[in-house]
């Protein structure tokens, strides 16, 4: 006889079978947690390696660079002393670009971060000065001297007097300072066109020549001519540096800066 009765709920499932056993999940072996714990320590033992080679690598470099500036500073201080002879005078001049940089970037970067914190950020005294220009130079005090005057709004001074003149520097901290100056001519002379980064000795009160340089121009050619310098000297507490030139009137004010700071 044919069962013709039908039903909408699935078939009971099929009993197991007699010693059928479910497998059971395969669980961490020994071998396997101690490659776990080898492999973990390797990548552990590789980035310490790269660190330290890193660190090595910086540590190298830096004590390199040290090494480079400090020779720089010798030379840089041989050239003004003359001792390395009219062959190296490219050389120097070199020298006192690549320094003359990078103390205006870092005098720069000083006047940022004193803007952003209200106060002053570098350690010691620093100053970089800009020349008075002819629009705030109202009385023209700046043709009655030779000295160069300069403009305070416009410059840094940390630690660092101003005469009331505005044309000297007043040492506030005694020290060992480096000085720099540049000024640039747009008009001819008969005289050598000359600057000089004068002081006056504190018991003396005599006048003291700490650096000179200079620069010509063709008559028949009108151009500028730039007289740089830059040189390491120990100075005393009130005693004031500044500049002079062969006439003032012969200067070109866009292109001039006078500056130190202390090294120690």
């Amino acid at each position: 006889m044919i069962n013709t009765f039908h039903t909408s709920y699935n078939p009971p499932p099929v009993p197991p079978r007699a010693g059928y056993s479910k497998p059971l999940p395969m669980r961490n072996t020994p071998l396997v947690k101690f490659l776990s714990v080898m492999l973990l320590l390797l990548m552990i033992l590789t980035f310490g390696g790269f660190l330290y080679l890193f660190q090595k690598l910086n540590m190298q470099e830096l004590h390199g660079r040290n090494h480079e500036d400090m020779s720089n500073l010798l030379r840089l201080q041989d050239c003004v002393n003359d001792k390395l002879g009219e062959d190296s005078v490219a050389e120097c001049g070199k020298l006192i670009e690549n320094y003359k940089a990078v103390i205006a970037k870092v005098l720069q970067a000083n006047e940022k971060v004193s803007r952003l914190t209200g106060g002053p950020s570098f350690n010691g005294p620093a100053a970089h000065m800009v020349v008075l220009s002819q629009h705030r130079d109202l009385n023209s005090d700046f043709l009655k001297s030779k000295d160069l005057l300069w403009d305070p709004e416009d410059s840094l001074l940390q630690d660092v007097g101003l005469s009331s003149k505005r044309n000297m520097l007043t040492i506030q901290n005694p020290g060992i300072y480096l000085i720099y100056s540049q000024v640039t001519f747009s008009k001819h002379s008969k005289n050598a066109l000359m600057q000089a980064v004068r002081t006056l000795e504190p018991e003396k009160k005599k006048e003291q020549v700490l650096l000179k340089s200079f620069c010509s121009l063709n008559q028949s050619t009108p151009n500028l001519c730039t007289a740089s310098m830059v040189g390491l000297f120990q100075l005393q507490k009130d005693q004031p540096i500044y500049v002079t030139v062969t006439n003032t009137s012969l200067v070109n004010r866009d292109f001039c800066s006078f500056g130190l700071y202390k090294l120690r």
